[in-house]
């Protein structure tokens, strides 16, 4: 079956993401509780993290697994794994995506899981593609009173007993419905995506009576490429993420030599300079790592952050797409 090209103008185009925009930005009024959401520094490479939207995006099957250590030396720092799978179908004469991802997080006696599915319907253009995407999974959060120092090294003052009431309690956790929707668009020159995350607000309510709520998360991620020939390619790439009382914002600059090395540089908002560098190791197995230098006040107590991720593209042997738009990502 050949996927035909959709003569579609660019004011409809606009109307309905525009509508999309409203819809989610009108969803999310009213919530206001806080709640941290993982970072990764090579979340380009991984737009599925944060936008369901992408699922099949390179008309492939994508497997991907990251790693990241933050705050090296610092007890209880933050640590963060994702594994994530997604490819495209076809489905009734026109092409979706699918996938799935798990994100285990863990700060300190905090611990949070999420294990969702992905959905994108796509929509090709004239020149590009668009995934409006839905995401639908579980929320888990542990809490383990027992890891916590409640003296450290055994000598107690007026602010640290070893039998504080308040942190002698079991282990416990709570799970809660978690729900997302993204668009994403990508060309062959650019990509642009839209996500808000934790639409309903998850409360986790946990048996000692303590309520944990996950705030609305919106994310904006856009990139381009600057110069684009064999020996050489630079893309300039920004990721915006807020749960409407915090924000975060990085910038990167990044260069592929002749399709198989990339190194880049980056800066995250009052936080940390990344510096990356990446390796097609063959068609289909690619490998990233990524250092986190702190830039804060809180330097001086931590060795920066480290990361690393793996992906692995194949192809499964159904009805495929015959134009591509190849993603800036994929090196």
């Amino acid at each position: 079956m050949i996927h035909c090209k959709k003569n579609t103008r660019f004011d409809e185009i606009c109307r309905v993401i525009l509508l999309f925009f409203v819809l989610i930005c009108n969803s999310t009024r009213g919530y206001l509780w806080a709640q941290s959401d993982i970072t990764i520094s090579q979340s380009a490479y991984i737009p599925s993290l944060l936008n369901p939207g992408s699922a099949g995006r390179t008309g492939t099957y994508q497997a991907v697994g990251a790693f990241k250590k933050q705050w090296v030396g610092i007890k209880g720092a933050p640590q963060t794994s994702f594994l994530g799978i997604n490819g495209e179908v076809a489905f009734l004469k026109s092409f979706h995506g699918v996938g799935a991802i798990v994100t285990h997080d863990k700060v300190g006696a905090l611990t949070t899981m999420n294990i969702a599915a992905d959905y994108s319907y796509h929509i090709e253009l004239d020149k590009g593609l668009l995934g409006l995407g839905l995401r639908v999974g579980v929320l888990n959060t542990a809490f383990k009173p027992s890891e916590l120092s409640t003296a450290p090294g055994g000598l107690e003052d007026d602010y640290h007993q070893q039998t504080d009431p308040l942190l002698q309690g079991s282990d416990e956790s709570a799970t809660a419905v978690d729900v997302g929707l993204g668009a994403f668009y990508q060309s062959s020159l650019c990509y642009l995506g839209l996500s808000f995350l934790h639409l309903n607000a998850p409360k986790m309510e946990m048996n000692s009576g303590a309520c944990i709520k996950r705030r609305p998360l919106m994310n904006i991620a856009a990139g381009r490429k600057l110069r684009e020939d064999a020996s050489l390619g630079i893309e300039a790439r920004t990721n915006f993420m807020t749960d409407f009382s915090s924000t975060e914002i990085d910038v990167s600059l990044l260069a592929n030599l002749k399709s198989k090395l990339a190194v880049g540089v980056g800066y995250r908002l009052q936080d940390a300079v990344f510096f990356q560098v990446g390796a097609n190791l063959s068609s289909t197995f690619f490998v990233g790592y990524d250092y986190d230098l702190c830039v804060t006040d809180f330097s001086s107590q931590n060795s920066g952050g480290h990361e690393i991720i793996l992906t692995y593209t194949f192809s499964v042997d159904i009805e495929r797409r015959t134009k591509r738009y190849k993603s800036v990502r994929i090196l």
